[in-house]
């Protein structure tokens, strides 16, 4: 093997470079990561566009991008192997975040809020020793205090690496929205959080899902009847409040789980919650306010919750993958090679015309 391998390192703007970098040898708490795939985010091609990230997540560019991802073990230190449970030859995900272990957010189990937060292919520079702090590469380095995850090898990779994303959606659904069996769920955002929502509010039992989207969202409607949706939406021909008044008989949804950032979809969440209803809304708007009627809140008693990240989660999400139950790879519509980047990130900021990808995949 080379000295030096592989990885794509974003110096600016819509600039993906190829870079060579030198493979670590890790410490007795380290590990590197040989990457076999890794999904697009969709903050990752916002981060190619030039999006700009405040606070603790902003992108100190030179930056390896590249976070959800499976690989497999190619050097572990002896700590790193006892206190992870792998050893070398193991395939294995990696969550996105490297906890301090310190602060009150880790101690008490809400590490995704740590507050010396660090996170792989999103808030450390390749100019930082050992440089490979992102997938988009053939390696991957991994701190102590990470969050490992064997994974088994009948998944494919192009699954595997969306455990983090389906992990999310165990949290929104399960922890954040506490779905009941044969409780009425709204998905807002058909997107791939949204799918992931839909799958996973299926597999809870959940009686009756619907999922809303606009015009160019079909694909993404019809793949969310796949996963379990029970009715779709489209949101620029019917509207929203009206359809899920006639698909719940006036009953309105128990649970609503906005996973998009739009302000309108947000600020009719309310309306289709029944009395004691919970919307979890894990969607961002970048900063744009959303009007919001307060008197549905309290007239209804509801519950508002945000939810970030997939904290102790992704093992339930690897169960589901494992079991093969639903038609996961249908989501990554576009597999490209490491030197496709550049390509991968378009089609994720939905700039190729012709197109329409759900999830894009690197594979090194």
């Amino acid at each position: 093997m080379s000295n030096k391998e592989l990885s794509i390192v974003l110096e600016s703007p819509r600039r993906v470079v190829p870079r060579y970098f030198d493979i670590p040898t890790v410490g007795s708490e380290g590990m590197l990561l040989k990457v076999e795939a890794v999904s697009i985010c969709g903050s990752d091609a916002e981060r190619y566009t030039g999006v700009k990230f405040g606070g603790p997540l902003s992108s100190p560019l030179p930056i390896i991008m590249g976070h959800e991802v499976v690989g497999t073990v190619h050097q572990i230190g002896e700590v790193a192997s006892k206190h992870y449970g792998v050893d070398r030859g193991d395939r294995v995900v990696v969550e996105p975040y490297i906890l301090c272990g310190r602060c009150r957010y880790c101690l008490t189990g809400y590490y995704q809020l740590c507050v010396n937060v660090r996170c792989y292919g999103i808030n450390i520079s390749c100019e930082e020793p050992p440089h490979l702090w992102g997938a988009y590469g053939q390696y991957m380095y991994v701190a102590p205090n990470s969050r490992v995850h064997k994974i088994s090898t009948s998944v494919p990779k192009e699954e595997a690496c969306l455990a983090s994303t389906i992990g999310n959606a165990v949290r929104w659904v399960c922890i954040k929205g506490d779905v009941k069996p044969g409780e009425t769920v709204a998905v807002l955002g058909p997107g791939p959080q949204g799918l992931a929502t839909v799958m996973v509010a299926h597999h809870a039992g959940a009686g009756k899902i619907i999922l809303a989207g606009t015009s160019i969202d079909r694909r993404r409607l019809q793949l969310g009847i796949e996963y379990g949706a029970d009715h779709t939406v489209n949101v620029d021909e019917r509207g929203l409040i009206e359809a899920v008044s006639d698909f719940t008989s006036g009953e309105m949804a128990d649970k609503v789980i906005c996973t998009t950032g739009s302000v309108k979809a947000i600020s009719e969440a309310v309306r289709l919650l029944k009395p004691l209803g919970v919307c979890v809304i894990p969607g961002l708007t970048g900063g744009r306010s959303v009007p919001i009627l307060t008197d549905e809140i309290v007239t209804k008693e509801l519950r508002i919750i945000g939810g970030l990240g997939q904290p102790w989660n992704v093992e339930a999400a690897i169960k589901l993958l494992e079991s093969r139950k639903y038609p996961v790879g249908k989501m990554a519509t576009h597999i490209l090679s490491l030197d496709e980047a550049d390509k991968g990130l378009r089609l994720a900021a939905q700039e190729v015309e012709g197109e329409d990808p759900i999830k894009v995949v690197l594979t090194p």
